[in-house]
């Protein structure tokens, strides 16, 4: 019995200071507007329309430790000014060079970064959700 009360102790103890292994747990979305710029790329190899899109914001930030580090985010994001027949390639679209289309399109995109920094290894992913009317507000 003594036992059973001690893993039970643990396992309030670790949830206390944070999430258990394999857990999502919720950050700050806006820490990782950076993370968002760099799937960028992934982002525009599913748009089919003619001008690149760019992260707005992020909504939501989640990160799960597995084998390595899952990053999850729900990240707004919009058509820039920027052609995909330009000059400018996906993996060099920044907010200075390519700037939001006013009243472009917008899709909320699921954005997984799988890392393992140990490994140099680095995995991004992205799946379009939905479009967004430009009605809706975030």
């Amino acid at each position: 019995m003594k036992s059973v009360f001690l893993i039970v102790a643990s396992v309030f103890a670790v949830t206390a200071n944070g999430p258990l292994l394999g857990g999502l747990s919720d950050r700050n979305a806006a820490e990782y507007t950076g993370a968002a710029w760099k799937s960028v790329p992934e982002i525009n190899g599913q748009n089919n329309g003619g001008d690149y899109l760019v992260p707005i914001k992020v909504l939501k930030a989640q990160v799960q430790v597995v084998a390595g580090t899952n990053t999850i985010l729900e990240v707004l994001v919009g058509e820039s000014t920027c052609s995909k027949k330009g000059q400018i390639q996906a993996k060099q679209i920044n907010a200075a060079n390519c700037p939001l289309k006013a009243n472009g399109q917008r899709a909320l995109y699921k954005i997984t970064i799988w890392e393992k920094i140990w490994e140099n290894f680095i995995q991004i992913t992205a799946e379009k959700v939905r479009d967004v009317k430009p009605s809706e507000q975030f």
